[in-house]
């Protein structure tokens, strides 16, 4: 990238249709326009929400009591992109998220990883749309098992997702029409205490998105559309497994595992709008995501609507600060896919988002390599 084109280069392709200048990576890594060839960004952002940071209002309209399976309380966590303009063909992105949310009465850890190529498919500058771009790309969803056993959330948990009248537990003792049952660990020889496991959790998605902008003095404004297949998998368990004697006799009174994978598509429609003025610059994206594939007994909410806007202060021609934020108008719903599913399809009315903090650095490699 030119230094000498100054702070214009993080987003605009300049008035002069004739040599226009490819932007830098700012807050949002889809973008219509390549990277300039060499050109590596980097991106770090905190993502916050509590009773404190609440940009959108969300805790007391939308969000409830956490004590419930699917709602989701407080958030944070960070965001880290890294994208690299490998030459005048292709730009590498790689973006690992980790989330933590207060769910059901504990912590869900849940970790993004986001990895794709685009592709420089047409660049024309004297057209009215001057770039055609192709993100082929593939997303990974996963968090650690989450285990419930919280006397009151496990009971109701136990009877939401395999119902089995009279059966409860309190502790060490198992309860089931007047009998009490006590299991030994066959490794300590002391009393066990059974709880809910939720497990196997992830899901991993191949996508393409196909983008096209152009630009006008110091704005750009880009559109897109993409298609993605999910292959989403939960387990739900009770525990300790490994005590035989309280499995063999779950299985008798009629609890098996209950078994949550299946798959799902979506499409998505979008626009981003970037704007520079004096020392600041202006990220918009707006998203609409349906989803179809889904059987008749989790059809509940098949949509979303996507918002993230940051505003950036421009340090140095390398470096920007930024303070946003995400917002999602049906919680998680196509953005996480494994937490929907049909015990908490009916949470997916809400909406859900976070306050967001960070900087982004480029610099040119090409130089790096001369010296």
């Amino acid at each position: 990238m030119k230094r000498s084109l100054s702070l214009l280069t993080f987003l605009l392709l300049f008035i002069s249709k004739g040599d226009a200048t490819e932007p830098a990576l700012t807050t949002d890594t889809i973008r219509a326009f390549p990277l300039e060839e060499r050109e590596l960004g980097l991106r770090l952002n905190y993502n916050r929400i509590n009773d404190t940071i609440d940009i959108f209002d969300l805790k007391q309209k939308e969000l409830g009591t956490t004590s419930n399976f699917g709602t989701i309380g407080d958030a944070n966590g960070i965001d880290l992109t890294v994208a690299y303009g490998a030459n005048v063909y292709y730009d590498l992105f790689y973006n690992y998220e980790r989330l933590n949310l207060h769910y059901i009465d504990s912590i869900l850890h849940n970790n993004k990883n986001d990895l794709f190529v685009k592709v420089n498919v047409y660049r024309n500058p004297m057209a009215f749309f001057e770039t055609v771009t192709a993100d082929l790309g593939f997303v990974r969803n996963s968090a650690d098992d989450l285990d419930i056993k919280d006397r009151t959330q496990l009971n109701k948990m136990i009877q939401k997702v395999n119902p089995i009248p009279g059966l409860s537990v309190d502790g060490h003792i198992l309860s089931y029409k007047g009998k009490k049952l006590v299991y030994l660990s066959a490794k300590t020889n002391k009393p066990v205490s059974p709880f809910v496991r939720i497990g196997n959790l992830e899901d991993n998605s191949f996508y393409m998105r196909l983008l096209t902008g152009f630009h006008y003095e110091t704005n750009i404004i880009g559109l897109y559309t993409g298609l993605k297949y999910t292959k989403i998998n939960t387990l739900v368990t009770i525990e300790p497994h490994e005590e035989k004697g309280m499995i063999e006799d779950m299985q008798k009174l009629g609890y098996t595992p209950v078994n949550l994978d299946r798959s799902e598509k979506s499409w998505s429609f979008g626009f981003t709008y970037t704007v520079e003025f004096s020392r600041l610059i202006f990220d918009f994206n707006y998203e609409y995501l349906t989803i179809w594939g889904r059987g008749d007994d989790i059809k509940k909410t098949d949509d979303n609507h996507i918002i993230k806007s940051a505003l950036s202060y421009i340090v140095n021609e390398d470096f920007l600060v930024f303070l946003g934020g995400k917002m999602m108008i049906h919680q998680f719903n196509g953005v996480i896919p494994y937490l929907y599913n049909k015990y908490t399809k009916n949470k997916y009315t809400k909406k859900y988002g976070y306050a967001q903090v960070g900087f982004v650095y480029n610099f040119d490699t090409s130089k790096l390599l001369k010296q």
